[in-house]
């Protein structure tokens, strides 16, 4: 669908990248490395689904593959805003894993279809005024940056006219917020279900509102010193269920305003503490999915590469708390999206290797993606403990010392494993041993002879747990800082 781009990072932006500081042209990059990821993921989707299943490409998604190519032609900016939708990737992957027979195909038909109607967000988009008839399956559409529509009422096939959708008992409209008498910038699904046509289209005007799937923008601006941030709270995507806790339901007015005052709160803080990094996280950051809290009301959240953009939360009170889980998940998306161009650890390697934040052996690439995570909440953490006051002053300080030990702990396992680093991987290694010495965490590089010794460089350590053989690795200027604590020897 295009020409090949060359994408380029100077030594400067990987240095960047490991101490978790990238400037805006290399989150750029990364970014442009996305794009071009997935639209090779959908030009693979439909040549494998032609070649392994023709009927129902014929039948369901061939459709779809062809607005997907006209919008791209029309505008290709509007096509890669669809094409980027967080869980289009998760979407994408499983119809690979599907059609290659690595992955379950029990949805396949349903998850191709939905090729149609990602095509036909994607011409709207893009200024198209696509006309579908298309039969319902599990009573809801898809429409990735749009929202998804419920149709109820038993309907066996459903129109999309341009913006409208009709079904057997209802009609939605997708109004694009965009235009001259948008407000919020976000796009409303519209919902009527008058018994003839006048009857729906003067019910669209009294429910405005009234379809309740449709995507809700999270948005803080001045003025809050941070950059202006806008997710969309993602509760109703179909995809969205892909991040090893239970996801919630669509969110009750209620808990939507906690959300936003919970996201403004610390989006304040971490603009006040560390502008440069909130920055880094607005470029990062577009979705926000609300998992369920976790026993005892502890934090838990989670990203993945599939779903480049998002991340995952149980709702947090605490601003701070909040603030670090957006700059550990947001540290994971910028290190996936690097991983995804260029290995830094050998994809080969089945060691396993304990780490201080979980109870679980870890691959290679896990113990960097993790200590990439920590060593981001370094500068943070420094910057609170010395800002704050009282309680949160200590909290900071307290969460400094665990992140910085943790971190130097993994970096000792990484050194003494740097036969399994690529020369990518030694330099970034290098880099965030670097930045946690900036804090006073010291790092022993010396790798470990096989007598259980340290001993020269370059010998591979033997104390490791092996892993299974179906797993393999995951495939995650000048500065003004206040001076760091002293750290402790304890966790």
């Amino acid at each position: 669908m295009t020409e090949a781009v060359a994408l380029r990072l100077t030594a400067g932006d990987l240095a960047a990248l490991a101490r978790s500081r990238p400037a805006a042209p290399a989150l750029a990059v990364l970014r442009r490395g996305q794009v071009s990821r997935r639209l090779l993921l959908l030009k693979g989707l439909a040549d494998a689904a032609r070649r392994t299943v023709p009927e129902v490409w014929a039948r369901d998604a061939s459709a779809g593959w062809d607005l997907c190519v006209q919008a791209y032609a029309a505008d290709p900016r509007a096509f890669e805003e669809v094409l980027m939708h967080p869980h289009a990737g998760v979407w994408l992957r499983r119809c690979l894993r599907a059609l290659h027979g690595t992955g379950p195909t029990a949805d396949l038909a349903l998850d191709l279809a939905r090729l149609t109607t990602f095509g036909h967000a994607a011409a709207l988009r893009a200024g198209l005024r696509p006309h579908l008839s298309l039969p319902v399956r599990d009573g809801l559409l898809w429409l990735p940056t749009l929202g998804v529509v419920r149709l109820s009422g038993g309907a066996n096939t459903v129109r999309l006219d341009g913006w409208t959708v009709e079904w057997a008992n209802g009609t939605a409209t997708l109004r694009d917020g965009r235009g001259a008498n948008a407000q919020d910038g976000t796009v409303t699904l519209q919902e009527g279900r008058g018994a003839n046509a006048q009857d729906r289209t003067a019910g669209l005007r009294e429910n405005a509102q009234a379809n309740p799937f449709a995507p809700r923008h999270l948005e803080v601006g001045p003025p809050v010193p941070a950059p202006r941030l806008s997710v969309v709270l993602e509760d109703a995507d179909p995809y969205r269920d892909v991040y090893g806790f239970p996801v919630q339901s669509r969110q009750s007015p209620p808990r939507l305003a906690a959300w936003r005052s919970a996201v403004e709160r610390a989006w304040g803080l971490l603009g006040e503490l560390s502008p440069e990094r909130a920055a880094d996280c607005a470029f990062l950051w577009s979705a926000l999915v609300p998992l369920r809290p976790a026993p005892r009301g502890r934090g838990r959240s989670s990203s993945t590469r599939e779903a480049y953009g998002a991340l995952a939360a149980a709702p947090e009170r605490d601003p701070l708390l909040l603030a670090e889980t957006v700059l550990h998940e947001t540290s994971h998306l910028a290190l996936g999206s690097l991983t995804d161009l260029v290995d830094l650890t050998d994809p080969y390697d089945r060691t396993r290797h304990r780490v201080g934040w979980r109870p679980d052996p870890r691959p290679l690439g896990g113990v960097l993606t993790g200590t990439h995570a920590h060593i981001g909440l370094l500068d943070f953490w420094s910057r609170a403990a010395h800002t704050l006051q009282g309680a949160p002053a200590r909290v900071a300080e307290q969460r400094l010392r665990l992140c910085g030990t943790q971190a130097a702990e993994a970096l000792r396992v990484l050194w003494r494993n740097r036969a399994a680093l690529t020369a990518w991987g030694v330099c970034f290694v290098e880099h965030m041993t670097e930045e946690a010495e900036a804090y006073g965490f010291r790092v022993d590089r010396r790798p470990v002879h096989p007598s259980g010794q340290a001993g020269v460089r370059g010998v591979t350590p033997f104390r490791v747990v092996r892993m299974e053989a179906e797993d393999a690795p995951p495939s995650g200027a000048a500065r003004v800082r206040p001076p760091p604590p002293t750290p402790t020897r304890s966790a």
